[in-house]
């Protein structure tokens, strides 16, 4: 395994057993949705074909959580957010309407105790992606505010800095992708 991968591969595991073995961690379709969005851009030119799958597989098995399922929820949110727009999330999260967005927001708005972790930003980034938001800091850090901030009426600096980490290195991990590969 090449080592930026073997480095990858391992936060993300550490990462997320640490984020799922907390009392306080719910998982929900946009947690979800973070979670499926990060593992696709990891595991995007990973050089060993069927291997993503499998470390998916085995990371999913590991940490207690049906992978059918999980893609499932994630679809959920991420079809639900094709054709919306930047209010059209904001009110969801505000706990506004029907939607499954809206129902994971009453639910944390509803719990003193809720648990933010970096998978649940990256769900957040994801669906500015889908409605078109260009993926940079610049763009994405007032949007997290307000979406996690006013909408949801959680704390937003770690959401802002986890989703400007991510984009980062995303960005660094294509690029040497294309450049070791």
């Amino acid at each position: 395994m090449n080592p930026l991968y073997k480095s990858l591969v391992s936060d993300i595991v550490g990462t997320t057993h640490l984020i799922t073995v907390n009392a306080r961690f719910e998982k929900d379709g946009i947690w979800a949705l973070g979670i499926i969005n990060s593992l696709d851009l990891l595991f995007n030119n990973y050089p060993e074909a069927g291997m993503n799958e499998r470390i998916r597989t085995a990371l999913f098995s590991c940490i207690g959580i049906d992978e059918d399922e999980l893609n499932a929820d994630a679809k959920s949110i991420s079809d639900w957010a094709e054709g919306k727009s930047r209010e059209d999330i904001s009110a969801a999260l505000r706990g506004e309407g029907d939607s499954p967005v809206a129902a994971i927001a009453k639910k944390a708005k509803d719990d003193e105790f809720w648990m933010y972790s970096k998978f649940f930003g990256l769900g957040l980034v994801k669906m500015m992606d889908i409605i078109g938001i260009e993926q940079n800091a610049d763009e994405v850090y007032p949007i997290m505010e307000e979406w996690m901030g006013t909408s949801l009426g959680k704390p937003h600096f770690t959401a802002c800095v986890s989703s400007f980490n991510f984009i980062r290195t995303a960005t660094l991990s294509l690029m040497r992708n294309h450049f070791l590969f």
